[in-house]
């Protein structure tokens, strides 16, 4: 690959999301000198509040809730900070809440946004960028959570769109992304991080009987991806612990995480599903075929 700078734009649903999932990514792509471009389509306002030193009662006080998402928005500028993000875009729409929750069905809530409205701004974002990589979720989600499976849906629906004059032609110039990407935690290396905390007496699914371990994560055999982030691991864990209403004070956490993070979390993985040469399996640069 040649040295110059290239794009990386991440398309994720919550604030903190950008770190958990992507955040050894992003910060590999800056310190290489690339341009980094984050969009949070979500304010993230229907998540826990773990860390006590904020006060809030979101469950039972409206304008808590609404406090929230500020504070979200407040950690993930920091986060990004922390990752060097170049350019952050928070598109404030509001949290959807866990599948089959009653917030689904709100008229505000992001799943019901309107698609155009969603589309028609990623498009402006990709054509103003024009990023060689794009990542966001599978058509799962990752997990189920319908926030996500939107991101995906309008994601996808933009990078189709942005390449096609017709389509927004007042969002700028059409741009056609290179690589696209999925992101897909391995079920070998989830597995092997629930037998860790398993064995050190901590809750885990294994401790169902009827557990499928089938149903973890992304079969391995799918993974096209895996970029080794133990060089910048602890600004991966700086920005994530940067989302203190997320993560509260997780002393057990940070202990693993201290001790054990280069050996539990050493790879971001990835599926591949755009590129314009063969990926060849596995691949440990996402820049890699753009030259």
């Amino acid at each position: 690959m040649s040295d110059e700078s290239l794009t990386l734009l991440v398309v994720h649903t919550h604030p903190d999301d950008e770190s958990s999932g992507t955040g050894g990514l992003l910060r590999l792509a800056a310190k290489r000198g690339h341009t980094t471009v984050v969009v949070t389509c979500t304010n993230g306002e229907l998540g826990d509040v773990k860390d006590p030193a904020l006060s809030l009662n979101p469950e039972e006080n409206p304008a808590d809730r609404a406090r929230l998402a500020d504070v979200r928005r407040e950690e993930l500028a920091r986060a990004s900070a922390v990752l060097d993000v170049t350019h952050l875009y928070m598109l404030g729409y509001h949290d959807s809440g866990m599948q089959g929750t009653k917030t689904n069905a709100a008229s505000y809530a992001f799943v019901n946004a309107d698609p155009d409205d969603v589309t028609g701004r990623l498009v402006g974002i990709i054509r103003q960028h024009r990023p060689h990589v794009v990542i966001t979720y599978d058509d799962k989600g990752g997990y189920g959570h319908p926030d996500h499976i939107m991101s995906h849906r309008m994601t996808m629906a933009a990078l189709e769109a942005a390449a096609d004059g017709t389509h927004y032609p007042e969002a700028g110039v059409p741009w056609d992304v290179p690589k696209v990407y999925y992101t897909a935690w391995a079920r070998s290396e989830m597995l092997r991080v629930f037998k860790a905390l398993h064995f050190l007496g901590r809750k885990t699914p294994l401790r169902d009987p009827d557990f499928d371990p089938d149903s973890l994560g992304c079969p391995d055999e799918l993974i096209t991806t895996k970029v080794d982030i133990r060089p910048v691991l602890h600004d991966k864990w700086r920005a994530l612990f940067t989302h203190r209403s997320q993560m509260g004070g997780s002393h057990f956490f940070r202990w693993l995480v201290r001790l054990g993070g280069r050996w539990f979390y050493r790879y971001e993985s990835l599926r591949c599903v755009r590129s314009p040469q063969p990926i060849q399996p596995l691949e440990s640069d996402i820049f890699s075929g753009l030259d």
